[in-house]
């Protein structure tokens, strides 16, 4: 027997993290030109000191690597990251200067919009 309690917790947890995702997106996006989903993805990135294998970004955003290279291609073409290959063959992004000084400037909008 399913548990109807216990699917509408998640139901309602779902739609209060959207809404939160809405209103941060809103926010950065119009103070900053990024969405939370960028956001977060930079502030992974800058954690591991600014270069990361791609696949262990994936893993860490717990996004499939087709979906992370979605993110990244505009933020690549805005100049916030690179990709490039190492020499074993293996895929990164670097964090670029002007994505750090974004990011600096974009952590007090998150931060004031998570205190509401």
């Amino acid at each position: 027997m399913m548990n109807e309690e216990a699917l509408q917790a998640c139901i309602n947890q779902h739609l209060e993290h959207a809404a939160m995702v809405r209103v941060l997106d809103d926010e950065l996006g119009t103070h900053h030109g990024l969405l939370w989903a960028d956001f977060v993805l930079l502030t992974m990135l800058e954690a591991v000191g600014g270069t990361a294998p791609t696949s262990e970004l994936a893993y860490t955003l717990s996004t499939p690597p087709s979906r992370l290279l979605q993110r990244l291609l505009p933020l690549e073409k805005i100049g916030l990251v690179q990709r490039t290959v190492d020499d074993e063959g293996r895929r990164n992004v670097t964090l670029r200067p002007q994505a750090r000084r974004r990011l600096h400037e974009a952590r007090e909008t998150a931060a004031n919009v998570c205190t509401r």
